[in-house]
């Protein structure tokens, strides 16, 4: 069962087996909206800049709990994270995207 994922491919959705499948989900309201959220860090592509989180619900953002790739705002937030960390972050709706915008 897919989860969840951000439209425009700037967050995917994973099984709870660890399958990557991305897929469509309705985009919060026209305009920016942020959301405070905790987790557990699945995965880090700094190349790519983004951080895997298996988190709750997000308050703010209309979302279940899940597991996604989200893209950072800064690369520089990846530096000191590592896989099975607990963090805490906030993520932004805007211009069709999905992003991390704070992280630790």
């Amino acid at each position: 069962m897919v989860l969840a994922a951000a439209s425009s491919g700037a967050a995917l959705a994973h099984h709870e087996a660890g399958g990557q499948h991305p897929a469509q989900t309705q985009a919060p309201a026209v305009g920016a909206k942020t959301g405070k959220g905790t987790g557990v860090i699945q995965h880090i592509d700094r190349e790519k800049r983004t951080v895997t989180i298996k988190h709750g619900p997000l308050r703010g953002m209309n979302l279940p709990g899940m597991t996604v790739s989200y893209l950072v705002k800064d690369k520089a937030m990846l530096l000191n994270l590592q896989p099975l960390q607990n963090v805490e972050f906030e993520l932004t709706y805007e211009n069709r995207r999905y992003f991390i915008t704070s992280i630790k």
